[in-house]
């Protein structure tokens, strides 16, 4: 099975698995528990991207309800479906795209590592024994994601370089590279949220 196919069935065994599970999380607002709600609201409050945190969690409501470790479960999902969907969207470029100048590094498998490192750790995640563990692998996974978002931001080709790197902007586009750049912060965010979750309710 090539890495593609391989990514995009861990994609699609993610979203089976976690959509059977979570599936009255898509009931209608009317539907949801105001409890629940306002449990996962108090609960991101300690997280660095609190409307992240609400916004990807709010819809797995009525499954959460107020448990710390339900909730915790939804955002490694969350953060786990967001790695598979990035090392997709790297998987899908063509590496024609990713041909700049001489000095610059980025290249289709820099980023397949950083976004593979991300799915291996959060696995790892999903099948921990402890707090510590969990938190161990949760911080591994966000080490990999930022080094991603790093590396988009920092090459000469990036859009968000200074303006005379701009000037000698290799083939890759903007649109790509905002594109990419978004994936990986997206990652990166919620991962955070996972370990500011995992620690307050470590502390309970």
């Amino acid at each position: 099975m090539t890495k593609q196919c391989q990514a995009l069935f861990l994609l699609l065994s993610v979203s089976y698995l976690f959509s059977s599970d979570l599936t009255a999380a898509t009931v209608t607002a009317a539907g949801t528990s105001t409890k629940a709600l306002n449990f996962i609201q108090s609960s991101c409050k300690v997280t660095t991207y609190q409307s992240l945190c609400v916004d990807t969690l709010s819809v797995y409501a009525n499954t959460i309800q107020t448990s710390p470790r339900r909730l915790v479960d939804a955002a490694i999902a969350v953060s786990l479906k967001q790695a598979l969907s990035t090392k997709l969207f790297i998987s899908h470029l063509r590496k024609s795209q990713f041909q700049t100048l001489a000095d610059c590094r980025p290249t289709t498998e820099t980023y397949t590592t950083d976004a593979q490192c991300s799915v291996e750790e959060l696995q790892e995640v999903v099948n921990c024994n402890s707090w510590t563990e969990c938190l161990f692998h949760t911080n591994n996974a966000e080490v990999c994601a930022i080094a991603g978002e790093y590396m988009v931001e920092n090459s000469c080709s990036s859009p968000f370089a200074d303006p005379v790197k701009m000037s000698v902007r290799g083939g890759v586009s903007d649109a790509v590279r905002k594109s990419l750049h978004t994936q990986f912060a997206k990652l990166h965010h919620e991962i955070n949220n996972v370990k500011m979750l995992f620690i307050a309710f470590a502390k309970n």
